[in-house]
């Protein structure tokens, strides 16, 4: 493998036109982030009227040689933001009154952004972008010519990044022209990189891979997607770059874009790892033995293309149907995971990725429906997170290609119901001593107090209540917060933190609509009939469980709603609210909630 590096100036760059291939990775750098620090590293090497500056190092690309002009295979961004840097300050210095020696610095610049090429009789510019997000913004820049109306999320980073680096020298043009003459000199024979060339693109990725792997700051799905490439044969190469351009649009819908790892591991360890990864080891295991022989991508580079497309799109999926907190998508029991694990969660879905890629919504909603009852018990007992990635990865080795819901069931049994039966004595304990704030944030707590309204509804042959509707309710304490002057009397509690014991407790708050809930904060006069109030206006709720709280509460004779007061689950009903109603009641919503988070159509404790 011939490769040949060389350090050059900016100004020694005018020898090579560079192209970035549609294959490479679009514009990313964000002003207030890379640009940023690209300007403040340069600035703190410049020192105007120095008389021998010191040269400075910002770093390497890699190119290879396509006919007449070099593919940059590495540092296209740090190329690119150096080209927009000459066209900022040719933008400054061409309406200036230059003397000769600056006059000669523009022409330098100007001839360094593009040239007449005589062979070809066109213009020739120093760098040409060819991913189709450019939409020829940088040429056109270039060219001194009117930017594209048109734009893309590239096209508004480099605009963003033109925009400051001339206000950037708008600063030194301020502190006088020599000033910004200085600079311009500087930037062009002081700044000093390594261009690297090899003899071809296989060579060149391999540098690519070997200076980067090891690097913290890089991307290790922009290492994948060059070994794709570099195994690539005929016609795989475009098919592979069409299919890494819709994978890298599935992530952005995720809004993961620039933060692809998540996905990445999660994808491995779903469908192809049998363990845990972290982000650091993803390349390192991509590229060993084992990594080659599970991935397959030597000998089929676009089939694995497909498949992390076919799993981006899903992950994509599922990422926005966890964050959609309404009804009416297409994964509503994704949704609800949302609302029971937090809607930044992700987790689930190193489960949900591990099932075939033709599995049906039914299917994926099915698995949905057995980890949001996981996740109700786990969250209960207040297992952390990393316990939960531990044993999802062990899971999904079980989960890996099923399709039917039978198959995700025999598997369930198999592994999640076993872990949480083993946990049900503890899980009992738990829920009878849960305080309201053990749901936070307030939307989750909302949403279990919803879920087991919707179960009541359900066991009456009711409508449910959507989770919009449910997460605008308010949460009510029976016992109130704050008691009228502060008066407690002794039959409720010796003293205010055994008083705030009782108010804090689970079966001390229900979901009640806003305008019936300012009408039941008047009645907060302990020594009074405050619970007989309230519970006139519990009655008016269009809430089953809130309803149930009136004693005297009855639909018509017989009916389902009056049998489902008599059951466990719904047994809210007494005369006096006290500590040992509170209790009651949480033994109550205890049994409801087994009724609610099943496994497989089937309580926890069956």
């Amino acid at each position: 493998m011939e490769v040949k590096a060389q350090v050059h100036t900016i100004e020694k760059l005018k020898d090579y036109h560079f192209l970035v291939p549609d294959y490479q990775r679009e514009y990313v750098w964000e002003v207030d982030d890379q640009v940023e620090q690209f300007l403040a590293d340069i600035a703190n090497e410049f020192d105007p009227g120095a008389k021998d500056p010191s040269s400075y190092f910002i770093g390497s690309i890699i190119i290879v040689k396509n006919g007449s002009k070099y593919d940059v295979i590495d540092g296209q961004q740090r190329l690119t933001t150096t080209v927009i840097t000459m066209c900022a300050l040719r933008d400054l210095l061409k309406d200036q009154v230059l003397d000769q020696v600056q006059e000669h610095y523009l022409k330098t610049i100007q001839s360094w952004l593009s040239s007449f090429d005589m062979q070809s009789k066109q213009v020739q510019v120093r760098l040409e972008l060819q991913y189709e997000e450019s939409k020829d913004f940088l040429l056109q820049l270039i060219l001194g010519k009117a930017l594209p109306p048109s734009s893309t999320l590239s096209i508004e980073r480099m605009r963003a990044a033109y925009d400051r680096i001339r206000q950037h020298l708008q600063n030194y043009l301020d502190a006088g022209l020599g000033v910004l003459a200085e600079y311009a000199y500087y930037f062009l024979t002081k700044i000093d990189l390594v261009v690297i060339e090899s003899e071809n693109l296989s060579s060149a990725l391999k540098i690519f891979e070997t200076i980067n792997q090891r690097g913290a700051g890089l991307n290790a799905m922009d290492l994948v997607k060059n070994l794709l490439f570099s195994k690539a044969k005929g016609n795989d190469f475009a098919r592979i770059k069409d299919k890494w351009k819709d994978l890298t649009g599935h992530l952005q819908r995720a809004r993961e874009g620039d933060s692809p790892l998540r996905f990445l591991r999660y994808f491995l360890m779903a469908r192809h790892f049998d363990g845990i990864l972290r982000e650091d080891e993803l390349y390192k295991w991509i590229i060993s033995v084992e990594g080659k022989k599970r991935l397959r991508y030597e000998e089929a580079p676009y089939e694995l293309a497909v498949e992390l497309e076919r799993g981006a799109r899903r992950y994509a999926d599922l990422v926005c149907a966890t964050e959609l907190q309404n009804d009416g998508g297409d994964y509503p029991a994704v949704t609800r995971i949302g609302f029971m694990n937090k809607i930044k969660s992700r987790q689930h879905l190193i489960l949900l990725l591990a099932l075939d890629h033709t599995s049906t919504a039914d299917a994926i909603n099915y698995l949905a429906q057995q980890i949001e009852s996981f996740f109700f018990y786990s969250n209960t007992l207040g297992i952390q997170a990393k316990n939960n990635e531990r044993l999802f990865v062990q899971w999904a080795v079980q989960l890996r290609g099923l399709k039917s819901e039978a198959e995700i069931a025999s598997v369930v049994d198999a592994t999640l119901r076993p872990y949480l039966q083993d946990k049900l004595g503890e899980f009992r304990q738990r829920f009878l001593t849960l305080r309201d704030n053990d749901y936070h944030p307030l939307y989750r707590l909302r949403y279990v107090l919803g879920r087991m309204e919707n179960k009541l509804l359900v066991l009456c042959n009711t409508p449910q209540k959507g989770l919009r509707y449910i997460d605008g309710l308010q949460i009510e304490h029976i016992l109130p917060q704050t008691p009228r002057d502060g008066a407690i009397p002794p039959a409720l509690a010796a003293n205010r933190a055994e008083y705030e014991g009782h108010v804090y407790r689970l079966g001390n708050v229900t979901l009640l609509e806003s305008v019936i809930n300012q009408a039941v904060n008047k009645h907060n006069d302990l020594h009074g009939s405050w619970f007989t109030d309230k519970q006139e206006e519990y009655a008016k709720s269009g809430l089953l469980s809130t309803q149930l709280l009136d004693h005297t509460f009855a639909i018509g004779v017989n009916t389902k709603v009056n049998q489902l007061a008599a059951l466990p689950g719904a047994n809210f009903r007494t005369a006096r609210w006290d500590g040992q109603a509170i209790q009651q009641r949480q033994t109550a919503l205890l049994e409801l909630a087994l009724d609610t988070w099943m496994l497989n159509s089937r309580r926890l404790d069956a």
